[in-house]
């Protein structure tokens, strides 16, 4: 534990913030982060999206949140190497009343208790061509 009570363990550090990002937590979330954390996604072009720092990662956050507001993401799989966590999720949220369910992997990377990089995969043509087909992208 680091101080003040927040965890340090990488698996026990993304417990939590997965934990807050379930609860719509975006603080206790971003407590787990480094100022200088990188975030790489898909989209919208083939090499993905990489987002720098708190503040690029807040303003995602608090898109994604506003688009998908109750979204939730259980863990099927957690595997711990070190400073490193893997993860297999199953996120599910609803955007304009059509619910989505949909797999997806995450990386981190944890050093002194704060993330510092985490990777997100999911089938994201998938997911708009999910939504389009119900005029919703």
């Amino acid at each position: 534990m680091k101080a003040g009570g927040q965890a340090s363990d990488p698996v026990a550090v993304v417990r939590a913030v997965l934990a807050a990002l379930n609860r719509g937590d975006l603080e206790t979330a971003l407590g787990y982060c480094a100022d200088d954390i990188v975030l790489w996604a898909p989209g919208p072009t083939p090499s993905g999206t990489e987002l720098r720092g708190k503040q690029a990662l807040r303003a995602f956050l608090e898109a994604s949140e506003a688009t998908w507001p109750d979204s939730w993401a259980a863990v099927r799989t957690l595997v711990a190497d070190g400073d490193e966590v893997a993860v297999e999720l199953v996120a599910t949220a609803t955007h304009a009343g059509d619910r989505v369910t949909q797999p997806m992997a995450a990386f981190f990377t944890v050093r002194d208790g704060l993330i510092v990089r985490q990777a997100c995969y999911f089938d994201l043509a998938g997911l708009l061509a999910h939504l389009r087909e119900r005029g919703l992208a």
